[in-house]
């Protein structure tokens, strides 16, 4: 019994593109998908960085801090809670 594979495709090299060489855990829409390439796991891990990635905004004007170093938001001057 042949095992069903990944049905994503991956870089191989800087050049080609290839079927992903894992085996499929989960089938999503009728297609194969492996742990790593299955599309609700890749959602949540997307949420969960935006969520990281918006914690660092300035709580009065939603700017994000580029850099570590700022103590206060250039755009509206509060200061910024770490």
């Amino acid at each position: 019994m042949e095992k069903v594979k990944c049905s994503e495709k991956v870089w191989r090299d800087s050049w080609h593109t290839g079927q992903c060489s894992r085996p499929a855990t989960v089938t999503r829409d009728g297609k194969p998908y492996c742990t790593i390439h299955d599309p609700e796991y890749i959602k949540q891990k997307e949420a969960k960085h935006k969520a990281k990635y918006e914690a660092g905004n300035c709580k009065s004007c939603d700017y994000h801090f580029p850099y570590s170093f700022y103590s206060y938001c250039p755009i509206c001057g509060v200061k910024r809670v770490k």
